[in-house]
């Protein structure tokens, strides 16, 4: 038997046993534990002093006791660690332990953990909330990020510990969390909500090590220090509590870092620009930074390293404003600038794509774990499901699997974390998320806002999609999420001609739905879930932005289909991606065949893209030299239901969008029309599709 505390007498029935143990800590009511099993138990020690120590005893099942052994003999370093970065184990009169159990994780209960595992982070975690959840717990639950957040950041204080500074950082990348909700839990009534890993955890983490960023490593820990021995003690305390011993210690105001990160929702997301010009003896930095989520301006200093001819120079710019301009002196002419390069905020950064013509085709990028889900993956990459008839090119976020690539499937050009560089030469990109395994970081690593507006088609296929698809992203799409973010679906319904129904094999668990009501003119509904939630909900979009990308007018599409991709029905989607690529898309694409015909000296005018469409297409046309224009479109019957363009421009390449909407700016409906170009004495007529 184990419990909390100190055993202090065992009591023999005749027959029965009674165990007295005694608690002489405070402890909060759900962190007492009582453990009865015919445990194999065995002590090890923590050595406080070169005289004294503490007895650190385990209790586990039988046929598990050598495979703890190598994990539970880090405990005694764990907890020197610890108290180096926190102060002494708070309960060093007593004793620390685990006793086994049958659920998953672990419970860190006062003195004696209960595991239902030994993994060294999973002990690392619960040790740490001997500190940070039971020495000093949560005044209520509403605050449980105390807890939680600050064990989860102590598993990256034992990586950079026993492992290296490059450790931590890695563990920081793994409790990345970019998605929606508050830290702070609004509804006490929702047990899920409460311990929701995402933001109770994992996005909490991120508190400290921010705070860490802000004021460095010497303040810092002279914050912990000061927590640590603050009147809240064996007690507990607040998220404004805590906030006060750091402005306390720290000298400065924090009520905006824990109002913005704690009950606001989100995260900066930064797009910057920078130039420069020698001036007297140095060189001046114009730089601007802006701010593109949408819900509220993030108040936070900003790092930013200069690279000169010289080396680097880091710079602390505070950043309060959605578009601030800084100016910043060096003596050495400016290589490159970069924003929060050693990510000590919880952020996302759109770097500017521009020296590219996104002329390589199609990439498929693979997010889906090899060992992890096997033939399920195996089989879809062999039978081409997220490509179809398309020569593709590849890359593997994850390493190559055991037993080789699959048939048909091209050489990787590279694995983990896309470069920006492979990226932007693309002009269609599929991504097969999962989000298990780290793809959900790799994802987070490249700027898909900044490839879409430059031009680039994106067709994004993964379950928890409200992961995948942040603020930024979601405006794109010009979709609202519906219900929860884990929901099980079943058949995804086309409700668009060209594209078929997808029955699944398997679970279709933890996929976002969307409001099929509240979808933007820009975007048209592709698929839907039926006789599930309340009303249809939506489970694939197409976003078609009229204005197009900065080098390529006729891309920046982006296609989100909710769901496990590998496990929808492989003839279904491997038509759906195929249709999406050759349709909506336009792939192949030829950067280069509109231009040979201008060189050639003739007026041309290529096929509008999408076609079919709804409810924004394109039209591109090229003219040998400057000539009056007039595009118009018209029905079946020949009428002129809208005029584009009436006007004179000058050679080269042209783009026009419609709307599909007439003269006086009402919606036509669908059916075939022609657009017709007319210049030089010419006229020149293609025929497109619009649907619902």
């Amino acid at each position: 038997m184990a419990s909390n505390g100190t055993l202090r007498e065992t009591v023999d029935n005749g027959g029965t046993l009674t165990y007295k143990w005694h608690e002489q800590y405070p402890i909060a009511t759900y962190l007492v534990s009582v453990a009865i099993h015919p445990y194999t138990v065995f002590s090890d020690y923590y050595h406080y002093s070169p005289t004294d120590s503490m007895e650190i005893q385990y209790y586990v099942f039988p046929a598990h006791y050598d495979d703890v052994q190598t994990t539970y003999a880090m405990v005694p370093d764990m907890i020197t660690v610890f108290a180096g970065f926190f102060g002494e184990y708070p309960f060093l009169e007593e004793k620390y332990g685990h006793a086994e159990f049958t659920w998953g994780g672990g419970m860190e209960h006062q003195t004696i953990t209960s595991l239902g595992g030994w993994g060294e982070y999973l002990i690392a975690h619960e040790l740490a909330h001997m500190w940070w959840g039971d020495m000093i717990t949560c005044g209520d639950f509403h605050h449980i990020w105390l807890n939680e957040g600050f064990a989860v950041y102590s598993e990256a204080l034992w990586a950079e510990a026993t492992y290296g500074w490059a450790a931590y950082k890695q563990q920081m990348e793994y409790s990345k969390y970019l998605g929606s909700g508050t830290i702070y839990v609004p509804d006490l009534s929702d047990w899920n909500r409460i311990f929701d890993p995402d933001l109770t955890y994992d996005k909490a983490s991120w508190i400290p090590h921010m705070l860490r960023g802000i004021v460095g490593d010497s303040v810092f820990f002279d914050i912990i220090d000061a927590y640590y021995g603050s009147a809240y003690q064996y007690g507990s305390c607040t998220t404004e509590q805590f906030r006060d011993i750091c402005e306390s210690v720290a000298g400065r105001d924090f009520d905006q870092f824990f109002q913005q990160w704690v009950y606001e929702e989100g995260f900066p997301y930064y797009h910057y620009s920078w130039s420069y010009e020698p001036v007297p003896s140095s060189y001046e930095i114009s730089l601007t930074v802006n701010q593109l989520q949408e819900n509220v301006v993030f108040h936070m200093p900003i790092q930013v390293t200069v690279t000169t001819t010289a080396g680097e120079t880091t710079f602390v710019v505070e950043d309060t404003l959605a578009t601030q301009q800084f100016t910043l002196v060096v003596e050495d002419e400016p290589l490159m600038v970069e924003l929060d390069k050693d990510e000590w905020i919880l952020r996302m950064i759109s770097e500017e794509i521009t020296d590219t013509c996104l002329d390589r085709g199609i990439l498929v990028v693979n997010g889906v774990h090899w060992s992890t889900y096997g033939d399920e993956i195996v089989t879809a990459y062999e039978d081409s499901c997220f490509w179809g008839s398309h020569d593709i090119s590849f890359w593997d976020i994850f390493a190559e699997p055991a037993g080789g690539y699959p048939a048909g499937l091209p050489a990787p050009l590279g694995h983990g974390g896309l470069p920006l560089d492979t990226l932007k030469d693309f002009s269609s990109v599929v991504w097969v998320g999962n989000n298990y395994g780290g793809d959900l970081s790799a994802w987070y690593g490249v700027p898909a806002l900044s490839y879409l507006k430059a031009g680039g088609n994106l067709l994004l296929l993964t379950r928890m999609g409200q992961d995948f698809v942040y603020d930024a992203l979601r405006s794109y799409l010009g979709i609202q999420w519906a219900e929860e973010k884990e929901n099980t679906t079943r058949q995804a319904t086309s409700v668009y001609p060209g594209l078929v129904g997808m029955a699944r094999y398997g679970t279709q668990s933890y996929n976002a739905v969307f409001d099929t009501s509240t979808v933007e003119d820009k975007s048209t509904t592709l698929f839907v879930q039926l006789n599930i939630f309340p009303t249809v909900r939506g489970l694939g979009v197409w976003s078609n932005p009229p204005e197009g990308g900065t080098i390529r007018q006729s891309g920046g599409q982006f296609v989100f289909i909710s769901g496990r991709p590998y496990r929808y029905d492989h003839a279904s989607i491997m038509s759906n991606c195929d249709y999406i690529l050759t349709n909506l898309f336009n792939e192949p694409y030829d950067p280069a065949g509109i231009d040979d015909v201008v060189e050639s000296g003739s007026i041309y005018l290529a096929q509008n893209s999408p076609n079919p469409f709804a409810p924004t297409t394109r039209i591109t046309f090229s003219l040998p030299k400057t000539l009056e224009v007039n595009m118009s479109i018209y029905n079946v019957e020949g009428r002129r239901v809208a005029n584009l363009l009436d006007e004179r421009l000058d050679a080269g390449r042209h783009d026009v969008a419609w709307d599909g909407k007439d003269a006086s700016g009402r919606p036509v409906a669908p059916g075939v029309y022609w657009y017709s170009l007319r210049t030089g004495g010419k006229a020149l007529t293609r025929k497109m599709v619009l649907v619902k």
